[in-house]
């Protein structure tokens, strides 16, 4: 299950590349002129994986999560009055537990984020708090420098505000204003998440702002929810086959497993091999289908969260070919941002035809 975490963040006026030497009331910013997370936009936090690009990034800890679980963090900060979005992140893993030591410690090394000493020790409010001892300001950097890359995410799924955007606390969470204690998070549900998301205006929205807002758009949870319930209910199945077909509408589990294999685990689309925002996707909708089609791996594609997101509210469909097909809806503005049409990584497979005709026909779709 997808948690929505807002977390409170050092304010940066220089683009969270380098620390920018703004005093903090509190926390650790407070005690050494500095902040982790003054480099999460910096290229040093990049690094490749498997072949796909990743970011590492920080905040202050958060006690309940693992590493399994899977968060979109909306990261602000409060400064001269003002409490403003810098940052969003989809499909974030959570490194900052006992467990994930040896993981950070990785990435440091692989990283080299030792060398970003210099960095910090340039900041004239952090010589200041060390009264100019520069050992016992190394000391405490080799000490804490493991807490840097204390989160993971795909590249793809990582947006850095150019220009932050100012929040309206009362109007999102009808409050004064919202957290201020870097140690404090505030857990959001995915409807309340999406409006803080929706704030970021036109000219922000990058291909990773629909990819993350497609991650926290779940168009038929409700529906969803009825669905699951249905099944609870009905008497003619075995426990196995309830279990796998709960499974299939979650997309999880035995169904998601045969759709990674026929897609050789990435996109159908993009090629993107993130597991994190891969959604196991119906072709022909849940409801229409019987028990055999929904679990059959042929009545589906895996993709990636915002191909999904176009492909499951009828906005894309795809030919024979594998060619994408769009929605007029769709303006040229839109398909420029969201990089479409672009075609299936090859073309469906004889037992993936019928189902893809159902889907071009409930939506309208020519051949």
């Amino acid at each position: 299950m997808t948690r929505y975490i807002l977390k409170p963040i050092l304010w940066n006026a220089l683009g969270y590349r380098r620390p920018g030497g703004y005093r903090a009331t509190s926390g650790y910013p407070s005690d050494t002129g500095y902040g982790h997370e003054e480099w999460n936009n910096s290229d040093a936090l990049g690094f490749v994986h498997a072949g796909a690009q990743w970011r590492a990034f920080h905040t202050e800890g958060i006690g309940d999560l693992t590493p399994d679980s899977d968060c979109v963090v909306l990261l602000y900060a409060s400064h001269d009055g003002l409490q403003q979005l810098v940052g969003i992140v989809g499909g974030a893993r959570y490194l900052g537990r006992d467990e994930s030591r040896a993981e950070r410690l990785g990435l440091v090394d692989r990283l080299q984020l030792d060398g970003l000493s210099a960095d910090a020790w340039s900041v004239d409010l952090v010589r200041t708090r060390y009264r100019d001892d520069q050992a016992a300001f190394m000391a405490d950097w080799s000490n804490d420098l493991h807490w840097i890359p204390n989160w993971r995410c795909s590249a793809e799924t990582f947006l850095w505000l150019d220009d932050p955007v100012t929040l309206d606390a009362r109007e999102l969470r009808g409050t004064k204003k919202l957290l201020t204690m870097f140690g404090r998070h505030t857990e959001l549900t995915a409807k309340e998440a999406a409006a803080f998301i929706d704030c970021v205006p036109e000219s922000g929205r990058l291909p990773a702002w629909h990819r993350i807002r497609a991650l926290v758009t779940d168009a038929d949870g409700g529906e969803r929810t009825q669905d699951l319930k249905a099944l609870s209910r009905r008497k003619d199945l075995t426990t196995t086959t309830r279990t796998r077909l709960v499974d299939a509408r979650l997309g999880q589990g035995r169904y998601r497993t045969d759709l990674e294999r026929r897609w050789d685990g990435r996109c159908a689309v993009t090629g993107c091999a993130v597991r994190e925002v891969l959604r196991a996707s119906h072709v022909k909708a849940w409801r229409p289908s019987n028990d055999r089609e929904r679990l059959d791996a042929a009545n589906g594609l895996l993709l990636s969260a915002d191909i999904d997101a176009l492909f499951d509210r009828g906005l894309a469909s795809f030919a024979d070919d594998g060619r994408m097909l769009l929605s007029e809806r769709l303006t040229a503005a839109d398909r420029d941002v969201l990089r479409v049409p672009s075609p299936l990584r090859r073309a469906l497979t004889a037992d993936e035809v019928p189902y893809m005709a159902v889907h071009r026909q409930r939506f309208g779709f020519g051949r």
